[in-house]
């Protein structure tokens, strides 16, 4: 969805280093790891290529539901039951 400005106004976006250097490094390791990992696994080049599309997606995933696990509050179940 477009921003809506006034004539005068214009937008700031900030990009912090550090999620410069987290973006790159998901993409150049993760993309390196998984070609060679499908390459090797799987004896094709044409799915290490594949592989190194897909593992930065998934690490990226990980990482999400590893920050929302931790964002959402610990539920503790009791084990022992009232007669």
């Amino acid at each position: 969805m477009p921003i809506i400005k006034e004539q005068d106004e214009f937008v700031i976006y900030v990009v912090t280093l550090s999620s410069v250097k987290r973006y790159m490094s998901i993409e150049f390791i993760g993309g390196s790891c998984g070609f060679i990992i499908a390459q090797k696994a799987l004896q094709s080049d044409l799915l290490g290529m594949i592989g190194s599309i897909i593992a930065p997606m998934a690490i990226r995933r990980v990482l999400q539901w590893q920050q929302y696990k931790s964002e959402s509050p610990m539920r503790l179940h009791s084990t022992s039951r009232a007669n």
